[in-house]
């Protein structure tokens, strides 16, 4: 299904990208044909807490980005309990595969691809940039293209899950421990493979990671790990925002964090032009959501 979004924006939805255990899973596209080629993509991984949620969460920043050059998928996932780690990163991989694959036909840059996550999707776009390509975690659809990232965005991200259960109190079977099977005496290899600290490497592409100071679900320090951690191997931006859990969606710091995210995406060489270019049709869409 194809949909016309406020000034030419096209967004095609539920387009299947990947079949994992019987599920067909499908991402939304969002594209501007007014915008010239080849066209850096970004893969947007909403959160939910590896348990609840569904595409379109971050369907104005897909517009927005659209509209600034990007060709823009945003993927469903499978959830937890019913699927456990690693099948989660598996999708999303299988995502950054399909546009390496499909993107093409739709005047995408396959060597700039970019991914921006929330929460638990913070996690998921951040290991995937670490573990690119590492055979564990690849889906057998796409043989032969690569799952790296040229950059990686986090918004409030977990990277940390043997910090995260020291400083938070998670019940067993909610959360992060249904994603990873139980707890960390249960499940000692799932807390480490999926901790993106624990998977920090000199490949990682370059960071940015945001994080509300007055986040009362995930805490700060865990960019505060990771930040630590990626600083000796690769560009890594780590700034807040006087906010909470939400804050890439809230109207009031909305402008603010888009602005950031995409200033450090053209500067890592990523996105459409350079840091000062602005786009008149994200201009438009300004105006109307005023």
């Amino acid at each position: 299904m194809t949909d016309r979004a406020p000034e030419s924006v096209t967004v095609q939805r539920d387009i299947p990208f990947h079949e994992g255990d019987g599920e067909t899973l499908t991402l939304d596209l969002y594209d501007s044909p007014a915008a010239s080629g080849p066209k850096p993509v970004a893969v947007l991984v909403r959160g939910g807490a590896f348990t609840s949620g569904d595409k379109g969460e971050f369907a104005r920043h897909a517009l927005d980005l659209a509209a600034d050059g990007f060709l823009v998928i945003e993927p469903r996932y499978r959830l937890a309990p019913e699927w456990t780690f690693p099948a989660a990163l598996v999708d999303v991989k299988a995502a950054i595969e399909w546009a390496r694959t499909e993107g093409e036909s739709y005047g995408a840059d396959t060597d700039r691809i970019v991914g921006v996550g929330h929460s638990a999707g913070a996690n998921l776009v951040v290991l995937a940039a670490l573990t690119a390509d590492e055979p564990g975690f690849e889906p057998e659809l796409y043989p032969g293209a690569s799952s790296a990232l040229s950059a990686a965005v986090g918004y409030a991200g977990v990277y940390d899950f043997h910090a995260l259960d020291s400083t938070t109190d998670v019940p067993a079977g909610e959360g992060h421990r249904a994603y990873l099977g139980g707890g960390p005496d249960d499940e000692p290899a799932a807390y480490d493979l999926a901790s993106p600290v624990g998977q920090v490497n000199t490949d990682a592409p370059p960071t940015l990671l945001l994080h509300g100071t007055d986040d009362d679900v995930i805490p700060p320090a865990q960019s505060e790990l990771l930040a630590d951690a990626l600083g000796p191997m690769t560009d890594v931006v780590h700034e807040t925002v006087p906010s909470d859990h939400g804050f890439p969606f809230h109207g009031t710091h909305y402008d603010d964090v888009y602005e950031r995210t995409v200033e450090f995406i053209r500067r890592v060489g990523v996105g459409v032009g350079g840091p000062d270019t602005g786009s008149p049709l994200r201009d438009v869409y300004k105006r109307q959501l005023r």
